[in-house]
């Protein structure tokens, strides 16, 4: 075999290696982009997560605070419902007499439960759709 041949066989030989090794380097550089590409999208996916869960937790905190406000303002109705109540069962009548005042009282004290029956209903349905609509507006992602 000749000298020539000989270091054109290592020239070759060291020149695919090198070559070798460069397109390794050129592999290994793009799927190391490709990765930190997947560990972006994660990471934006998580912070995404994040704050729609903080979102969430925000409208049901206020939601919590909002019924809490709507059970006070009942509790403020039936106290103001018993005033109301003991101020007509108190009410004198200057010209009727006691067993007329008596049935007109208990008459109008039905009527007043009825009433209060039917818009309490009416007001806690109101009240719960309201406080529903607006914990699902404020959980709603952005």
């Amino acid at each position: 075999m000749s000298p020539q041949l000989l270091i054109a066989a290592i020239i070759a030989a060291a020149s695919f290696g090198t070559a070798w090794r460069i397109q390794d380097w050129r592999f290994d550089a793009k799927e190391k982009t490709h990765e930190e590409q997947k560990l972006v999208q994660v990471q934006h996916s998580a912070a995404v997560q994040i704050r729609r869960a903080d979102n969430v937790i925000v409208a049901q905190n206020a939601a919590t605070s909002r019924a809490v406000a709507l059970r006070t303002d009942r509790d403020r109705a039936y106290s103001e419902l018993e005033r109301l109540r003991d101020t007509l069962a108190n009410m004198p009548r200057a010209s009727a007499t006691a067993s007329t005042c008596a049935e007109s009282g208990s008459k109008r004290n039905v009527v007043l439960l009825e009433c209060l029956a039917s818009y309490e209903a009416l007001a806690r349905d109101a009240d719960l759709w309201k406080n529903d609509a607006l914990m699902l507006r404020d959980a709603w992602p952005k």
